[in-house]
């Protein structure tokens, strides 16, 4: 269990979480990164809408991941995944095998 210590955007607040610290670190550390860029980059000063824009971006990245992601498992479910397949098959045989 850990516990963050946020100081971002002129406010200073501490969470508790079952994560361990340096997991929640680099949380902290990427989100204060994506909101010094939109600072720097947008010059924006109103830190509520820096805050907003900030999550606005981090769920755009973790949506097109997921996209990706199921992008992914439906080429696997329609066979067009060859490399998957050829990989998922030779770990079948090495499990057979140790079974054996």
């Amino acid at each position: 269990m850990g516990i963050l210590q946020i100081n971002i955007l002129g406010t200073s607040f501490a969470i508790q979480s079952k994560e361990d610290d340096s997991y929640l670190n680099k949380i902290r550390d990427y989100y204060s990164s994506i909101c010094n860029e939109i600072q720097s980059k947008d010059n924006l000063q109103d830190q509520k809408k820096v805050a907003v824009l900030a999550g606005i971006l981090i769920a755009d990245e973790l949506f097109k991941e997921k996209e990706k992601g199921r992008g992914f498992q439906r080429k696997i479910a329609q066979g067009q995944d060859s490399e998957t397949e050829r990989i998922t098959l030779e770990m079948i045989e090495k499990i057979e095998q140790a079974l054996k």
